[in-house]
């Protein structure tokens, strides 16, 4: 049995991946509907051999499909998603406008998927962050060891985790510069050929809202809200790809022998050799097929039991699209 779905955003960056993706699978959706705000209305999107024509999101009848999926940001998700969860669709929300709330399961697929069992219960379901779901990817499978005592995270992040305008930004800044003018004619902060050691907003704790988003969302997936974790975030001059530097402290020592047996047995990571200096780096991922690659993994050297790693994903692609097709996926398999 097929199903009918709406997605919201389909103009961004994540609806176009996640629009890309779906052509590619073998998924039961009947009717296709590609929702937008009313400047991308009447456009067409090529989907497979499809051409689909952009509608206004806030004029759609969401009681005509079975699921929507929002990409379009917090404050269309806060205004449309309720109301698509009254007309009786079931809602997959990727912005984190409901990733607080209790009674709206948190997911990242592969890790928690259990917790789709209380998707009808605000017929809500948000995916995380995807700096959270590469960080996730990597962590879930070293639990088999024994339980995480603490978590350092140095996270590098490209200028598509501002999507469509963080990408626009950094080539405007990088072509200014390259042709002998200021990055900006106005007071914007350099971005081309700089980094910028906060990304996100300042907080009055000092952590940036992307630091905490990834904090708070880890902790809610995992079930352990104690779970010493802390991330510091850097905006660098890549345009797409997001890279972790990522410290691990266990109950027990954490060998690196341990880590590479469960990583390799694990869905959606890919173990770097090492042979290729550029081979993990976000240039390359984003060419790569998706998932997460791991690299740099060693043993602290002064014998403490701590295991350091490197992780890159195509932070669009992986961490947001395929994660959500993936869920929208078991969704259609268990719950519709």
């Amino acid at each position: 049995m097929s199903i009918d779905l709406a997605l919201v955003g389909a103009t961004g960056l994540v609806g176009e991946a996640i629009l890309e993706q779906l052509a590619h699978r073998d998924l039961p959706v009947g009717e296709l509907f590609v929702l937008a705000s009313e400047n991308s209305e009447g456009k067409s999107l090529r989907v497979g051999k499809k051409s689909l024509q952009v509608q206004k999101a806030q004029d759609f009848d969401f009681s005509r499909v079975q699921l929507a999926v929002f990409a379009a940001g917090a404050a269309v998700s806060q205004e449309l998603a309720p109301r698509a969860a009254d007309a009786g669709a079931l809602v997959l929300d990727l912005s984190p406008a409901f990733r607080y709330e209790p009674d709206v399961p948190l997911l990242v697929a592969g890790v928690n998927d259990e917790q789709l069992g209380a998707a009808r219960e605000r017929n809500i379901v948000a995916a995380a962050d995807a700096a959270t779901v590469q960080l996730l990817l990597a962590l879930k499978p070293l639990m088999a060891l024994g339980d995480l005592t603490r978590v350092t995270v140095t996270q590098m992040q490209s200028a598509s985790s501002s999507g469509r305008v963080g990408v626009e930004r950094l080539a405007r800044q990088s072509a200014r510069l390259l042709n002998g003018l200021e990055a900006s004619e106005g007071p914007e902060s350099q971005y081309a050929f700089n980094m910028l050691p906060m990304a996100g907003r300042r907080q009055d704790n000092g952590y940036t809202s992307e630091e905490l988003k990834v904090m708070l969302e880890a902790r809610r997936v995992l079930g352990q809200p104690q779970l010493a974790l802390d991330v510091s975030c850097v905006q660098v001059p890549v345009f797409h790809g997001l890279s972790q530097t990522v410290v691990v402290q266990g109950t027990m020592p954490i060998t690196l022998a341990q880590a590479e047996a469960c990583w390799r047995d694990a869905p959606g990571l890919q173990l770097d050799a090492d042979d290729e200096a550029d081979g993990a780096s976000p240039v390359r991922q984003i060419r790569a097929d998706l998932g997460v690659r791991i690299a740099r993994v060693r043993e602290d050297i002064d014998g403490q039991g701590d295991l350091s790693f490197w992780t890159v994903a195509d932070n669009i692609k992986t961490g947001a699209a395929y994660n959500a097709v993936l869920l929208v996926e078991k969704l259609l398999k268990d719950y519709l």
